[in-house]
């Protein structure tokens, strides 16, 4: 369930030093990022306050990237990255991964808990 959480907040919507060179666009390497990702998204909405408010508003931000047009709609490759099966994902929906960790990342280091 915390890995459907994350995945549906990555795309509604590591250390940025982390994530500065492009991600390995294969599914192996999103699912490793996301699993690390998932660990930190956990970690800072446990140490948040009113953790309810803290995932909608994580939720909010992430689904204004694809609201705002800044990432696209992949949800039968968010599918597929989340069933565990192997498959080559599209350029653009790696792209778009590493621009939403990116930006979550960004979220929670300007939003301490």
């Amino acid at each position: 369930m915390k890995f459907a959480f994350a995945g549906l907040l990555v795309m509604a919507a590591m250390p940025l030093h982390a994530m500065a060179a492009p991600l390995e666009c294969s599914s192996d390497s999103l699912m490793k990022h996301v699993s690390e990702q998932t660990r930190e998204i956990d970690a800072y909405i446990s140490n948040s306050d009113n953790p309810q408010q803290t995932q909608q508003a994580l939720t909010s931000m992430a689904r204004g990237l694809r609201e705002s047009g800044q990432v696209s709609n992949h949800d039968n490759e968010m599918k597929q990255l989340a069933s565990g099966a192997e498959f080559q994902p599209s350029q653009s929906f790696c792209d778009d991964m590493q621009t939403t960790m990116a930006a979550i990342r960004s979220y929670m280091e300007s939003h301490p808990q």
